[in-house]
């Protein structure tokens, strides 16, 4: 099993819109693809300056999914929210491999 762990640094000023449109319009429409196990947090931290971090994490049987997930559905977020948000939404993305419960 994997789990994919996206962070998003969101900045003050977006903030707002952006939780509005991760929660009422990207993750729908994950568990529409079949990602259903999201585990969607904000990271609680006393040194962060100027901006919020938020980690997507999803469990996933295989790396095929992980592909889909880093080629196609990130290029599509990308692709529809970067001109919304520019730099001042960043996120990357660490594929974990699980090694006992």
């Amino acid at each position: 099993m994997y789990i994919l762990n996206t962070s998003f640094m969101v900045e003050y000023e977006v903030h707002d819109h952006w939780l509005d449109t991760f929660r009422n319009r990207f993750l729908p429409h994950l568990r529409q693809l079949g990602f259903t196990e999201l585990i969607f947090t904000k990271v609680i931290s006393n040194d962060q300056e100027g901006h919020f971090t938020y980690s997507l994490q999803i469990p996933m049987q295989d790396l095929s999914r992980y592909e889909e997930f880093t080629g196609e559905i990130l290029s599509e977020y990308a692709a529809v929210y970067r001109p919304v948000f520019g730099e001042k939404v960043l996120w990357f993305g660490s594929l974990l491999k699980k090694i006992e419960s």
